[in-house]
């Protein structure tokens, strides 16, 4: 899904119950609200900085992960 890469400014998106065989490689790095119900994917895009996120809500998706590593806060350096 193309389209979701060229929205770099991106801050908020909300889709429902949207029938797609897989999730976007790739989100803003500034999105600040992300509710995407019926996700398809079982992880988030493996680059997507989680930064700016305040609230995140997937109901009913095919999640088992969020992301894989550590995701830290640009104001969080882990020892």
């Amino acid at each position: 899904m193309e389209a979701f890469s060229k929205m770099s400014k991106l801050r908020l998106l909300k889709i429902d119950n949207v029938q797609l065989s897989e999730g976007p490689e790739d989100l803003s790095n500034k999105l600040r609200f992300l509710e995407w119900h019926s996700y398809p994917s079982k992880s988030l895009p493996a680059g997507l900085q989680v930064d700016e996120l305040v609230e995140l809500h997937m109901a009913n998706s095919s999640i088992e992960q969020l992301w894989y590593g550590c995701k830290y806060p640009y104001f969080f350096s882990p020892a």
